[in-house]
Formats: structure tokens, sequence, C-alpha cells
């Protein structure tokens, strides 16, 4: 669902996920494919990268840097879902296909996912959306529990 949002006379669309949705990356992907991009003939790339570029815009729900609000509902329930455990899993799939000159990196963050400290999924995806900065894309994040 899209619906318009007023930030100080600056008309933003909204575009809601809802954490009820889904309950693995899979799935994530198949939510922000079905809310961000409309008429593609085309799958969107199932990475957190292709994610960063689908917030960027152009895939025919917002224009390209074009800002956003994105509110995410079911918040609780994802923050759940993409937690440690999850995050684990991620990195061990991540490690198998990365450059080895980023095998150590990932195994640091395998390690703390293991542990239960540092960020989890699902931070790391709050954290995309929140990154107006170098990313490339205005995104403003309303998380409801």
């Amino acid at each position: 669902m899209n619906i318009e949002a007023d930030f100080g006379g600056v008309n933003v669309k909204t575009i809601i996920i809802d954490g009820n949705a889904f309950y693995d990356l899979d799935g994530f992907y198949d939510e922000i494919e079905r809310k961000f991009t409309q008429g593609l003939n085309w799958h969107i790339g199932r990475n957190l990268n292709a994610f960063n570029d689908i917030l960027r815009g152009g895939f025919g729900v917002h224009e390209y840097s074009e800002p956003i609000r994105v509110v995410w509902t079911n918040a609780a329930k994802s923050r759940t879902d993409f937690g440690y455990e999850t995050t684990a899993k991620y990195y061990r799939d991540i490690i198998k296909i990365c450059h080895s000159t980023n095998v150590e990196h990932i195994e640091e963050l395998l390690m703390n996912a293991i542990a239960k400290t540092g960020q989890t999924l699902f931070d790391s995806i709050v954290r995309i959306i929140m990154d107006s900065g170098d990313s490339g894309h205005w995104c403003t994040l309303e998380i409801i529990e």
C-alpha cells in the first residue's frame, strides 16, 4: 500500500512494508518487490546492495532520488525473524560467495552473530533504509512494532 505523506510542504510517498508478510530474507525481498516496484518484467536482486538500489527509486513506485517515507509495520516480528540466528545464517551464506579480501571481515561479523553481539540482520536493514548520506537515496523510517 502506498500513501502520500506531507513533510513540511513536500509531498513524500509512504511505502508500507508489513513484517507479517514475510519471515525470511526471500520473503522480505518478495515484499520489497511488491511494494517498491511496478511493471518490471524481471525480478530484483536478492541481496542488500540491490535493496539499497531499490530505495534509490526509478523502478515504478517512486522516481530516482525521490524522497520516500518507509513505514515498517509488525516490525517486532521482523526483529525476531531477523535476529542473531538468521544473521549468522546470512553471514555463513555470504562467506561462501564473497570476495577473498572480504572473508576476514565476514568471519568477524559471523562470530559476533554467533556470540549474539553487534548488529542483527534487522539492524542492518534498518541502517540501509536510514542511510541517506552516501547511499544515493533519501528515506525516513517509521517502525511500528
